[in-house]
C-alpha cells in the first residue's frame, strides 16, 4: 500500500471514529497520532516522538507544573517538530499562540503544527529566524484531501523530512499557491491587466487599449477560456475513452446524441434548459424534468445549481472511490445523485430566499463536520439533516461534509442488492 492510499485508509478510520471521540486525550489516541504513524515515526518510541515534552523554554505554573507541548518529533534527541493538540472539532488556531512560544524558544525546531485531529496547520520561520510566522505554510484536511495536499505531506515522512530544507519547501508551496490562486481568478474573471496582455499578443485592436475595449473584450475573453477549457477537457474525456476501447452511446434523459446541449454563452432565454458541454465532456450526466412540474410550473435548471453541480463534481473527483456523478432537477430540489435519482447524497433548495443543501447523514454527524454553518432535521421526506448557506459558494467550506456523504453512499450503494 502506498502513502496515499495509508493517507485515504485512515481518513476513512477518523470518519469512523469522530462520533466518539470527546476529550483531548481521545483526539491524540484515535486521530492524532495514528497520523504520526502513518508518516512512518515510531509512536511509542520517546526517544522518536515524545508526549507532554519540557525544554528549556517551560515556564513554571502557579502550582508548581511546567508547561509542555503536547509532542516533540526528535532527531538525534533534539526536538525539530512541535505538535500541539485540541480536541477534535474544536478550531486549532486558537492554539496558534501558545504554539508559537514553544517554537520561538526552541531553535533546532523547524516545523510546529496545531491539530484537532482533521485539521493539521503546519507552520516555520520564513519571515524572521526562530520565530514562527501567524500564518500556516501548509493546511492539511485528513476529511477531505487530493492527491496534490498528499505529496505536500509526504515531505514530513520519516524517510523523506529534512529539516534544512524546510524553508525552502514552504517557500514553495505558498509560490505555488499563491499562483494556482491567481490563475483561477484570472480564468473565471479575466482581469483589466489579462485582457490587455492578450491583446497586445494577438495585436487584434489597432491604436490605444481603452477602457472601452478593455470592456468590449472581457466577456469574449472568459466564454474563450470556458471553450478552451471545455475542449482540452472532450480531449482528455475522448482519449481516455480511446485508450479503453470504450465508445459514447446516448446522452441524460434518453435525448439522442444528436440532441445533446452545449455551452450557451448570455444568450439562453429565462427558463432554458442548458447542460454545459463541460458536464457531458467530462462524462458526467445529468438530467431535468422537461414537462411541466408541480402546479403546472416548469422546471428551469438554474446557474446556481449548475455551479453547484460543478463544484460538488470537482470535490467527490478528490475520493479515493470513483463513481460517476449525476443530477436531476425537479420543481422542488436539485438533486446530486450516483447515476440513479435514488442514489442521491445531496440535495439543494434554492429557490427560495433561505438556501439550503439537504444531506442524508445522521444529523449528529452533519453538526460535526459542518461547524459554523446553520443545522437542523430535515423533513423526513426530504433526507436528515438540513445546513442553510448563502449559495453555491459555501460548498468549498463544506468539501469534508460533501465527501463524507458521496462516499456514504458509494458504499451504501455497494452493501444493498442491484435495484434496493
Amino acid at each position: 500500500m502506498g502513502f496515499s492510499d495509508e493517507l485515504r485508509a485512515l481518513s476513512e478510520q477518523v470518519k469512523r471514529r469522530m462520533p466518539n471521540v470527546k476529550s483531548e486525550e481521545a483526539t491524540k489516541q484515535a486521530l492524532i497520532l495514528p497520523f504520526f504513524q502513518v508518516l512512518g515515526y515510531d509512536i511509542y518510541d520517546p526517544s522518536e516522538v515524545q508526549p507532554e515534552y519540557v525544554a528549556d523554554f517551560a515556564k513554571k505554573k502557579s502550582n508548581g507544573t511546567f508547561e509542555k507541548v503536547d509532542y516533540a518529533v526528535l532527531r538525534g534527541g533534539v526536538p525539530v517538530m512541535l505538535v500541539e493538540c485540541k480536541v477534535a472539532g474544536s478550531e486549532p488556531q486558537d492554539a496558534d499562540g501558545q504554539l508559537a512560544r514553544y517554537f520561538n524558544a526552541t531553535t533546532t525546531v523547524k516545523v510546529g503544527v496545531v491539530t484537532n485531529g482533521t485539521r493539521f496547520r503546519f507552520f516555520t520561520d520564513l519571515q524572521a529566524p526562530n520565530v514562527m510566522d501567524p500564518a500556516p505554510f501548509l493546511e492539511f484536511d485528513m476529511l477531505s484531501f487530493s492527491d496534490r495536499d498528499a505529496e505536500n505531506i509526504r515531505a514530513f515522512t520519516k524517510a523523506m523530512f529534512n529539516a534544512a530544507a524546510v524553508q525552502s519547501y514552504a517557500e514553495d508551496i505558498i509560490y505555488t499557491q499563491r499562483i494556482m490562486a491567481l490563475v483561477d481568478r484570472t480564468l473565471r474573471d479575466p482581469s483589466e491587466s489579462f485582457v490587455r496582455y492578450l491583446l497586445s499578443e494577438i495585436d487584434l485592436v489597432p491604436g490605444r487599449v481603452t477602457a472601452k475595449v478593455i470592456e468590449r473584450f472581457q466577456p469574449i475573453v472568459r466564454r474563450s477560456i470556458q471553450s478552451t477549457i471545455v475542449e482540452m477537457m472532450t480531449r482528455g474525456f475522448q482519449q481516455e475513452i480511446a485508450s479503453d476501447g470504450a465508445t459514447v452511446a446516448g446522452t441524460a434523459g434518453g435525448a439522442s446524441s444528436a440532441a445533446a446541449p452545449t455551452v450557451t454563452s448570455g444568450g439562453a432565454s429565462e427558463g432554458a434548459k442548458v447542460v454545459p458541454a463541460a458536464v457531458i465532456a467530462a462524462g458526467v450526466t445529468g438530467a431535468t424534468d422537461s414537462s411541466p412540474g408541480e402546479s403546472g410550473r416548469q422546471v428551469v435548471t438554474t446557474g446556481e445549481e449548475l455551479e453547484l453541480f460543478e463544484a460538488v463534481k470537482s470535490i467527490c473527483a478528490e475520493s479515493w472511490v470513483k463513481s460517476p456523478v449525476a443530477y436531476k432537477d425537479t420543481v422542488s430540489y436539485f438533486g446530486i445523485n450516483l447515476g440513479k435519482v435514488q442514489r442521491w447524497f445531496v440535495r439543494a433548495f434554492f429557490n427560495g430566499p433561505n438556501k439550503s443543501l439537504v444531506f442524508r447523514l445522521p444529523l449528529e454527524q452533519v453538526q460535526l463536520v459542518a461547524r459554523g454553518f446553520e443545522v437542523e432535521a430535515a423533513p423526513e421526506t426530504f433526507g436528515k439533516a438540513r445546513v442553510y448557506v448563502t449559495g453555491p459558494k459555501d460548498v468549498e467550506k463544506l468539501r469534508s461534509l460533501v465527501l463524507l456523504a458521496y462516499e456514504e453512499e458509494v458504499k451504501r450503494g455497494e452493501q444493498e442488492p442491484e435495484g434496493g
